[in-house]
């Protein structure tokens, strides 16, 4: 890589280095300082530029990309990264799905924003990284001090996945950032009220949904929002005092002991910042507000973690939580709303110990992870995509794809997307919904579409027909025996600019592959034996490319029952299978 411009802010930048990573990966080591704390001016920034031949390159992966990977103009929008939002990293990509250049940032706690775009006049890529100089503030000691920044630039001709998973690697070893431990119940199936009741939530019928659900193979339920409000209307004007609604649940700790006596963990939600205007709270914290969504669907505040106050409050309330209900884990919801906005009270020093709403925050995770696992070391805590950087993963251990009801393409993307950033920790699915007129070969899709992550699912056990019962318990046993392979191996993800058509893993001369796009050759990879190929597509029908390899082959259906007929006919190097919808073909050379 060229060295780099500096657009703006030149006058905080003491100095900077280049060293050589492994491979073709470098790392520009900027020192910045040489001025009092209190000088930085508010708002200004350091801009630093790189630029490059548009050659060969395709699309754009970054941590919230979801299904558009294409790149702007030079001119476009910056993509940005703080404790509460996505993680300071991009990685340009080519039609072949290899790294054509990767980006990622040491700072990840603060701002910072990460642009990629064409210039019109010559076809170069621009790439900048822009980071605000209040940095300086907290991180000089005193006048004359130096604050380091890493920027990694990756180069190097690899996999597009390899290059983003090498990039967590770098934030674990060489910045520090180490995530939390991950304890096995965290990688098992999750059943979640969320779809299936919304706030409608009454123990008799929780409890029933819970037995059903234990027989099936689920290990963990987790009671979203409504346990905490007799209101039904999907908003969050209640949010704020998290008392138990006595209507819904007379003893709730008498509640857990029956759930858990069925073999389950039990989890519950909260909506972290949310103040809702008509909470007991309202009035005591009222003042300590962010922003406030007058919109009818919310109706709440967003508390500011800069008050010593506030942070006490959530942490406290999550702790009796904990203890009192002999809780597993905790469902920690819209942290990602807990951003400064340009109407957010200024800084008071009077009433706020930190300036920087993201070190605020930082503070307050900090601080419930280290009051909870205390409480348990195998502590569960869930977060949603959305805040899911290196930082967040220091706090929580069971990452969430985003709200995608009933989309098996969305469930996809975002599973693997998460598995390429989120090194060992466990992720999730969002949880799996369908019309109760829903075929099973169909529901399977998207079990398949999320077969790389952790499952969560949200039907109603007690509607579900035998047969998708039927379809339910083999995918979940599937999971179960495969869960080292699918879950803790890396993931290999091919045409990001396509979302995914194959995904694969693969440890011991085993190999796992889920196809979405049919009509497809699938070329079995050197050294592996023992090849299970999922058909994630409405095709019947795959073509695997095995080489000069004698094997067999083995087909079931859905159900996980051996399929009627032959399996398959082979030509040279090629294997023509018959499969149904959602099942699965089994390879051994």
């Amino acid at each position: 890589m060229e060295a780099p411009i500096v657009r703006r802010g030149a006058c905080f930048l003491t100095g900077w280095k280049r060293e050589q990573m492994e491979g073709e990966a470098e790392v520009f080591r900027f020192y910045l300082g040489g001025q009092s704390p209190g000088d930085p001016a508010e708002g200004e920034e350091v801009l630093l530029e790189w630029s490059m031949p548009y050659v060969d390159m395709a699309g754009i992966w970054s941590p919230l990309c979801g299904m558009n990977r294409s790149i702007e103009a030079d001119y476009g929008r910056f993509r940005e990264s703080m404790t509460a939002r996505s993680a300071p990293v991009a990685c340009l990509f080519g039609e072949d799905g290899g790294n054509r250049c990767t980006v990622a940032v040491s700072e990840t706690r603060e701002r910072i924003g990460i642009r990629a775009g064409v210039r019109e006049e010559n076809g170069m890529l621009i790439l900048q990284v822009r980071f605000p100089v209040c940095i300086l503030k907290k991180a000089v000691p005193e006048a004359g001090g130096s604050y380091e920044l890493d920027v990694r630039m990756d180069t190097g001709r690899l996999p597009f996945y390899q290059a983003v998973q090498a990039v967590v690697k770098w934030w674990e070893e060489e910045c520090g950032i180490l995530p939390v431990l991950t304890p096995e119940a965290a990688r098992e199936p999750v059943y979640s009220t969320w779809y299936a009741y919304h706030q409608n939530l009454f123990v008799e019928e929780i409890e029933e949904e819970c037995r059903l659900a234990a027989e099936l193979g689920f290990r963990t339920m987790i009671l979203d929002d409504g346990w905490q409000t007799e209101d039904n209307n999907r908003g969050y004007a209640f949010c704020g005092d998290w008392q138990v609604s006595g209507r819904r649940f007379p003893d709730f700790g008498e509640h857990i002991r029956r759930v858990h006596a069925m073999g389950l963990k039990y989890m519950i939600w909260y909506s972290v910042p949310f103040l809702g205007i008509h909470c007991g709270k309202w009035e005591e914290y009222r003042d300590m507000l962010l922003s406030f969504d007058d919109n009818p669907l919310i109706r709440a505040g967003v508390l500011d973690p800069r008050y010593k106050k506030v942070r006490d409050y959530l942490a406290d309330t999550y702790e009796r939580a904990v203890r009192d209900w002999n809780l597993d884990g905790l469902k920690l919801d819209f942290v990602d709303c807990i951003v400064e906005q340009a109407d957010s009270p200024a800084y008071d020093p009077e009433g706020m110990d930190f300036e920087s709403v993201q070190e605020a925050l930082d503070c307050l995770m900090r601080t419930v992870y280290e009051r909870l696992s205390a409480k348990s070391g195998d502590i569960m805590i869930e977060f949603r995509q959305g805040y899911i950087g290196p930082n967040m993963r220091r706090y929580g251990n069971m990452f969430r794809v985003a709200d995608c009801p009933d989309s098996a393409i969305r469930n996809r993307v975002g599973t693997v997307d998460l598995r390429l950033l989120s090194g060992r920790t466990a992720v999730h699915s969002d949880p799996l919904m369908w019309h109760e007129d829903e075929a099973p070969e169909a529901a399977a899709i998207q079990i398949i579409s999320s077969i790389f992550s952790t499952p969560q699912i949200s039907v109603k056990m007690k509607a579900l027909t035998p047969e998708m019962r039927e379809m339910l318990r083999f995918w979940l046993g599937f999971m179960g025996e495969n869960r080292a392979l699918l879950q803790e191996q890396p993931i290999c993800a091919l045409e990001p600019h396509n979302l995914y058509p194959v995904v694969w893993t693969q440890k011991d001369g085993r190999a796992i592959a889920a196809v979405y796009s049919g009509n497809r050759i699938l070329r079995i990879p050197e050294g592996v034996a023992d090849w299970t190929v999922l058909n994630g597509t409405r095709e019947e029908r795959l073509v695997l490319d095995v080489g000069d390899v004698a094997g067999s082959v083995a087909v079931t259906d859905c159900y996980g029952n051996p399929a009627e007929g032959a399996p398959g006919e082979r030509q040279g190097r090629f294997l023509e299978v018959r499969v149904p919808v959602s099942g699965t073909v089994r390879w051994k050379g």
